[in-house]
C-alpha cells in the first residue's frame, strides 16, 4: 500500500498591497483538476478524418469540503484559526471584485517529505462559489468552490524615445520607479534559497527545502524578534512557497 499523502492549499492577491496568503483550514477528499482541448476535427478530401491541435482550454479546479466554526480534528490551520466568515468573505470579494488569485497546492507524505514540487500554482479567478450549512453541524460551513485559470491578455505597453532620426534611432526605454540601496532586502527582489521554508513564520509544518531554488520575496515581518522565519518566499511563476530565514537568502546582503 502506498503511503498516505496530505497537501496544503494556498490563495493570494498578487494585486493586494500587503501581500496576504491564506490557506483553507480542512482539505477537500479529492482535488480534480480537469483540461480539455479545444482540437478540431476536418473531413479532408482524400485523406479522411484529422486532427488539427489547438492551445488547450483553460484548467478548472473544483473543491468541495468545509470551513469550521470551531477547532475540530480536521483543522489544519489551528495556529491561525480564522471562522468561516473570513474564508466566505474572501473567496466572495474575489468572485464580485473580478479578482486574480493565486492558487497552489503543495504535496508533502506523511513524513512531511515534498513531492511534485514543480507545481507552482496558476492564477486563477473564483467562476462559482456556494455555501450551505447543515442540521447537526452548527457552526459550519460547507462549500463547493469553482475556480478557472486565468491568462493575462492585457496588451504590453512601452516607451519608445521621440524625435528619432537617421543618426539617431528611437529606443524603448524603462524608468526606474524607486530607488533602492543595493544589496538591501525588499519585498519583489529575487534570491536564492539555500535553506528550508516553513508554513508559518513560527516553524510551523508542513515545510520544504529551497536547495538552491530561486524565489521571490513576498513579505518580510520586520519585528521578527519572536519569528524565526521572517520573510515569506513565492517561486518565480508566482506560487506561494513558505517562510524562511533571512540568512537563508542568496545572493543578497540580509544585513
Amino acid at each position: 500500500m502506498a503511503a498516505r499523502n496530505d497537501f496544503a492549499l494556498f490563495f493570494q492577491k498578487p494585486s493586494a498591497g500587503t501581500i496576504d496568503i491564506i490557506r483553507l483550514p480542512v482539505n477537500p477528499e479529492k482535488l480534480p483538476v480537469s483540461q480539455d482541448s479545444a482540437n478540431e476535427e476536418y473531413n479532408v478530401l482524400g485523406i479522411g478524418p484529422i486532427m488539427v491541435p489547438r492551445i488547450p482550454n483553460l484548467k478548472k479546479v473544483t473543491i468541495e469540503s468545509y470551513f469550521p466554526g470551531r477547532i475540530d480534528r480536521m483543522t489544519l490551520t489551528s495556529g491561525d484559526f480564522r471562522p468561516p466568515e473570513f474564508y466566505i468573505n474572501f473567496f466572495r470579494n474575489a468572485m464580485a471584485n473580478k479578482e486574480v488569485l493565486i492558487y497552489t497546492p503543495t504535496r508533502y507524505y506523511e513524513d512531511g517529505t515534498p513531492y511534485f514540487v514543480n507545481d507552482p500554482g496558476i492564477h486563477v479567478l473564483v467562476t462559482g462559489f456556494q455555501t450551505e450549512e447543515r442540521g447537526g453541524e452548527t457552526g459550519d460551513f460547507y462549500y463547493t468552490l469553482e475556480l478557472t485559470e486565468y491568462r493575462d491578455y492585457s496588451p504590453l505597453t512601452v516607451q519608445i524615445q521621440t524625435e528619432a532620426t537617421a543618426e539617431k534611432p528611437a529606443t524603448v526605454t524603462t524608468e526606474q520607479t524607486r530607488s533602492i540601496p543595493k544589496g538591501q532586502l525588499y519585498v519583489g527582489i529575487t534570491a536564492t534559497l539555500n535553506g528550508k521554508y516553513f508554513y508559518s513564520s513560527y516553524g510551523d509544518k508542513p515545510s520544504g527545502s529551497g536547495n538552491g531554488r530561486r524565489v521571490v520575496v513576498s513579505r518580510i515581518i520586520n519585528d521578527d524578534n519572536d519569528r524565526p522565519y521572517p520573510v515569506h518566499v513565492k517561486s518565480e511563476s508566482g506560487g506561494a512557497l513558505g517562510w524562511c530565514k533571512k540568512g537563508d537568502l542568496q545572493g543578497v546582503d540580509t544585513q
